[in-house]
């Protein structure tokens, strides 16, 4: 009898452990923010070694970069772009107002020139757009570096899945036809589960406190371009992941548009956030 009760204390508490191993917020486990009902997918922590700038020591040096590591704890990313039902869900609750409704843009997150439903990134929307939806939804957009570490799943070639593009993984503008963004989580994952971190739309990703980054490529990109002269030479994609990580330059030469059709974010909640 003794035995047979043993027995049974053994198999409940073998029932119960996975429950717990895989409760809501544990690492590893995926996490459903109640604001947005976004699912985050859990990063493991590691490294990565890029090309960062270096910061010069003459004034008049123009700068240079070197290799680095960078080293990171675990985190959640979410599992895919923020979408128009989202964003939508965002809009409703506070009033908000885009950059580009304000000033009064032909083009907007509700009518980007091409037909959208809820499950497609939203686009249209500026840094300060994503970044107060971030700050609604209680969590943040990633850092330069997190991004690609998250993107690239401890890859060490051209793209996250091998050398060539992959058209099972992302859309752009040959498998898209030019026509627009496309439903999130329609192509594979990489191997942390997260959909979209190339192609679809750009991403948002911080650089210092005023300067932002735009990581992954986007539906109007094309695998490889043509020439003046009618050659095919370069890949617009791979530079969107290539293990470099982009200076801090308040001043660009080229600033970038502060919205446009193919630029969207997507959020991230490192351990110990709390959200409101």
């Amino acid at each position: 009898m003794p035995r047979i009760l043993l027995l049974a204390l053994c198999l409940t508490a073998a029932c119960l452990l996975p429950a717990r191993a895989a409760g809501p917020g544990t690492p590893a486990a995926p996490w459903r923010n109640p604001k947005d009902r976004m699912t985050f997918v859990w990063v493991p922590a590691g490294s990565l070694t890029v090309e960062a700038p270096v910061e010069p020591r003459d004034p008049n040096d123009p700068g240079r970069t070197g290799l680095q590591e960078v080293t990171f704890p675990g985190f959640w990313m979410g599992r895919t772009e923020v979408t128009v039902g989202q964003f939508r869900r965002f809009v409703k609750e506070t009033g908000y107002i885009t950059e580009a409704e304000k000033a009064g843009y032909r083009f907007t997150w509700q009518w980007p020139g091409f037909p959208q439903k809820a499950d497609h990134p939203v686009v249209y929307v500026s840094y300060q757009d994503a970044l107060r939806y971030a700050r609604w939804a209680g969590v943040d957009l990633p850092t330069d570096a997190e991004w690609l570490y998250a993107c690239r799943a401890g890859a060490t070639t051209t793209y996250p899945w091998g050398e060539r593009v992959d058209d099972r993984y992302l859309w752009h503008r040959a498998n898209t036809q030019g026509t627009g963004t496309r439903p999130v989580a329609r192509k594979r994952p990489n191997a942390w589960g997260l959909h979209d971190m190339m192609g679809n739309a750009w991403e948002y990703a911080k650089v210092c406190e005023t300067c932002f980054a735009l990581r992954g490529g986007s539906w109007t990109r094309c695998p490889q371009y043509r020439m003046r002269d009618g050659n095919l030479t370069g890949d617009l994609l791979a530079g969107a992941v290539e293990p470099r990580i982009h200076p801090c330059d308040h001043n660009p030469k080229y600033p970038p548009y502060r919205w446009d059709d193919d630029r969207g974010f997507r959020c991230i909640r490192r351990v110990g956030a709390e959200v409101k």
